[in-house]
């Protein structure tokens, strides 16, 4: 929070969507109610700070998974009447129920299958955001909340939740392939750089077009183990092809994304996140989208008219939907035109600053209001037909 409210105030830019939404809104509540205390756990120094009137950011320097202790610490001398819990800490909504502390989860995390220990770990986390101390659990995108309901979280405090966007697809002409050469065609990733979230994945198949002559170009977007992907495109002699750029501003973002010819979104199953940000702007943009098959993405999308779908982790695969849409213009304008239809399914009607509004000022009623949109409650939409997982080959899917 300190850290995108100073680049905020110093460039004008966000390095993600929603960072100046949450912001004022954060504020705007913090300023009705008395203060917003933001704590960043995992943040590089302790700090403490106000930046902005209602809105105090506290940073942690901790691991919240290991350093419970210090955590609690931090809660108790800070004394919350609410407490909005961002990620999965057992430890933070466990002191909130002990401590009789207003307290819900707001999540953008997947929780999928596993071994033994991943069940246990599930069960023990559903029994305690099922406690009545406990007033619902918000997760981002349909997927990861029925991915609560599967680890046994009753549906009834199951809130999809979703950010209102400033652009949609409306504001976008749609896109055709045209005559370019292949050579001088551009794919943007825009993610974390990290292997789960894929990226070897798409230098692998970058390296099989290669192989058949096919050389279209490639933008990497994003933070992380850039040395490592760096490494891999040395290995694979793709660098003439490729270009590592780490984090961009927001706006930036926006307009490589439109630029492109293609974006990929090629997670693993195994990477713990709801739906990102990146699939909805992709389709904001109308820039035909290439996704894998995680879990969290399947029955949003009818596959070969909204998205092209590819096994996780299948870099051939991969590399024929590239060459699907780079070689086939129907198959190309069939996406970009359809991006908007696709889009508006995603969208859901409770809006994260509306929830949290509703929670901290209106109390019960709030809360009510807030669990006639639970799955338990609100009927959304059922999954798409022809969004089953792809079959491994198949290039138009």
């Amino acid at each position: 929070m300190r850290e995108f409210s100073h680049l905020l105030k110093s460039t004008g830019n966000q390095e993600y969507y929603g960072h100046k939404y949450i912001l004022h809104h954060t504020a705007e509540i913090g300023r009705s109610i008395d203060e917003v205390v933001y704590l960043c756990c995992t943040s590089s120094v302790a700090y403490e700070e106000v930046i902005e009137p209602g809105l105090r950011a506290v940073g942690g320097s901790l691991d919240p998974y290991k350093d419970t202790d210090r955590l609690l610490k931090l809660l108790e001398r800070l004394q919350p009447t609410h407490l909005v819990v961002h990620f999965p800490s057992k430890a933070a909504i466990q002191w909130a129920v002990r401590h009789q502390v207003k307290v819900i989860g707001v999540f953008a995390d997947s929780f999928l299958g596993g071994g033994i220990l991943t069940k246990l770990r599930h069960a023990r986390l559903a029994k305690l955001l099922n406690h009545s101390g406990v007033d619902f659990i918000a997760n981002h995108g349909l997927n990861s909340c029925r991915s609560l309901a599967s680890i046994g979280v009753k549906p009834d405090k199951i809130v999809p939740w979703d950010f209102p966007y400033e652009l949609n697809p409306a504001d976008f002409s749609e896109k055709a392939l045209g005559s370019t050469d292949i050579g001088n065609r551009n794919i943007v990733y825009v993610g974390a750089m990290t292997e789960s979230k894929g990226v070897g994945n798409i230098l692998e198949a970058l390296a099989r077009l290669k192989a058949e002559n096919l050389t279209p170009k490639l933008t990497l977007i994003g933070r992380g183990d850039l040395s490592r992907f760096e490494a891999q495109v040395a290995d694979l002699e793709l660098g003439d092809q490729v270009n590592i750029v780490g984090g961009l501003p927001h706006s930036e973002v926006i307009e490589k994304m439109r630029w492109a010819d293609i974006v990929v979104v090629p997670s693993w199953h195994d990477y713990p996140e709801g739906l990102p940000l990146t699939i909805y702007e992709a389709l904001t943009v109308r820039t035909p989208l290439v996704i894998s098959d995680h879990p969290m993405f399947l029955n949003h999308f009818e596959l070969g008219k909204e998205v092209l779908m590819f096994p996780q982790k299948n870099a051939g695969a991969l590399a024929n939907c590239i060459k699907t849409l780079l070689t086939d213009a129907e198959a190309y304008a069939t996406l970009s035109t359809h991006s908007l239809e696709a889009w508006s399914r995603l969208q859901l009607p409770v809006k994260w600053h509306d929830m949290l509004g509703q929670w901290v000022r209106n109390g019960e009623k709030g809360r009510q209001g807030l669990l006639q949109y639970s799955l338990g409650q609100y009927t959304y939409h059922q999954p798409r037909q022809g969004a089953e997982r792809p079959r491994p080959g198949l290039t138009k899917l």
